[in-house]
């Protein structure tokens, strides 16, 4: 049953108030009514190869997929009714389960290109009607591949490293003795 999750889409405070707010934070579409703590990594691995003698050496360098960890919540009070913190959960599991890139907005960094990889709920006797995730978002780094082909002409030996060329079915030859010396 498909429900309406549109009311997730807008800030709980007045128009009047949204004003004077910046940089609200977003998950998708998706605002929830109270961030705890916002948590990014930025990190990059360096690489290290022993070399004969010596400390190992650092040749290359490159960036992981951003990271954020995000506390957040919603509240049935903060809704208006019985329900609400429910469907604010079931809004993020729905994100999560369409493994479509999003935007995501912090109070620091906006991002793009991100996906939930884990969320974290615990629920007691004093939280039934409120709902508190742990959010861990990851970068999706993108590319796009491309196919070229070297002219033959280019190449120091074509016969070893040109393309594949359809020539048809190939009879193979004997040589003395019945070996096979190669095709025609």
């Amino acid at each position: 049953m498909a429900q309406d999750r549109s009311r997730f889409n807008m800030p709980i405070l007045d128009d009047n108030f949204a004003l004077i707010t910046t940089g609200a934070r977003q998950i998708g579409t998706l605002i929830p009514d109270v961030v705890v703590r916002e948590t990014m990594r930025d990190e990059m691995v360096i690489t290290d190869h022993p070399v004969e003698r010596g400390a190992a050496i650092s040749d290359h360098a490159f960036m992981r997929p951003v990271e954020v960890e995000m506390q957040i919540g919603w509240s049935d009070s903060t809704g208006g009714y019985v329900g609400y913190a429910r469907e604010a959960y079931d809004a993020l599991l729905d994100l999560q389960k369409t493994r479509e890139p999003f935007n995501l907005t912090t109070g620091k960094r906006s991002y793009q290109n991100m996906l939930i990889s884990s969320l974290a709920v615990q629920t007691d006797e004093r939280s039934e009607n409120i709902l508190m995730v742990t959010a861990r978002i990851r970068e999706v780094i993108i590319v796009s591949t491309q196919t070229t082909s070297a002219p033959n002409s280019a190449q120091a030996n074509p016969a070893k490293t040109g393309e594949t060329a359809q020539t048809g079915q190939q009879q193979l030859k004997t040589g003395p003795g019945g070996r096979v010396v190669g095709g025609v």
